[in-house]
């Protein structure tokens, strides 16, 4: 594998197949019944991650996983990222010196990804794709941007499982939607989403982890977000964050870059 493909899978590996093992934390009391704090978080949060659609900024990644044969991959490279709910994503690789070495987009089921280094453009059904299959693929595009955007995109229906006391005057706020979907929630005393973790029938269980808050667009945002499922583990440090711009559709299908291509794309 080139250089730059092992970038490119690498950098997909941080994003959709993460993680490192966990320790089980200790059980956390419970909130009383009439405790009003576990609704109005819930409400807040859900009426929050819903307003936001598409993000665009520059990330710094750290990865540290299982890759092909079972060696470590040790990763850390720059990125720009542009993603749209429900299920698009764009990623370019760059350099340390801001060259760009490949360019990833996701479009639903559909993936393209063109090396800058040869100028292949290649494209096709994402369950088929090889950079796929050597990052072992553990999330589906639309839980990685529930993953950056801090929850999905509306309020499925949650049912409150249970609330619990966190440490420093958190509260953490376990759901369960219609599809059986299970969300563990925790914030900090000042509102802030700590963690989610969410776990879905047939589907990877994953969590993030949000740090390091600042203002975009007059909200406050994560900009350093951990993602964890069991097999290796990314670190993203986000910066030049745009909350809701507006994204041409192609950026997420890279049809420029195939027309320029020809008979190298496919």
């Amino acid at each position: 594998m080139s250089r730059v493909r092992a970038l490119a899978a690498a950098a997909l590996l941080a994003l959709l197949g993460l993680a490192g093992c966990r320790t089980p934390a200790p059980p956390l009391p419970p909130l009383a019944a009439d405790d009003p704090r576990p609704q109005r978080l819930l409400a807040a949060w859900s009426e929050r991650t819903a307003s936001w659609s598409t993000l665009r900024g520059n990330a710094k990644l750290a990865v540290d996983a299982e890759g092909e044969g079972g060696q470590p991959v040790r990763l850390r490279a720059r990125q720009t990222l542009a993603l749209e709910r429900p299920a698009r994503l764009r990623i370019e690789v760059q350099s340390l010196l801001g060259t760009t070495l490949a360019v990833l987009a996701v479009d639903g089921g559909e993936y393209a990804l063109f090396d800058t280094e040869t100028r292949r453009l290649e494209r096709g059904p994402l369950e088929a794709a090889p950079l796929w299959r050597i990052a072992r693929l553990a999330l589906r595009p639309e839980d990685v941007v529930e993953a950056l955007l801090g929850g999905p995109a509306q309020d499925p229906g949650y049912r409150l499982e249970g609330a619990f006391a966190a440490p420093e005057g958190g509260v953490q706020v376990d759901v369960r939607d219609a599809s059986e979907t299970r969300r563990s929630l925790r914030f900090d005393a000042e509102g802030r989403l700590r963690s989610l973790e969410v776990r879905a029938p047939a589907v990877t269980a994953w969590r993030a982890e949000y740090d390091d808050y600042a203002p975009v667009a007059g909200q406050p945002f994560a900009h350093h977000i951990s993602l964890d499922t069991g097999s290796a583990k990314a670190v993203l440090q986000l910066r030049d964050l745009e909350l809701n711009p507006s994204l041409p559709a192609d950026i997420f299908r890279l049809d420029g870059l195939a027309a320029r291509s020809g008979a190298e794309g496919g």
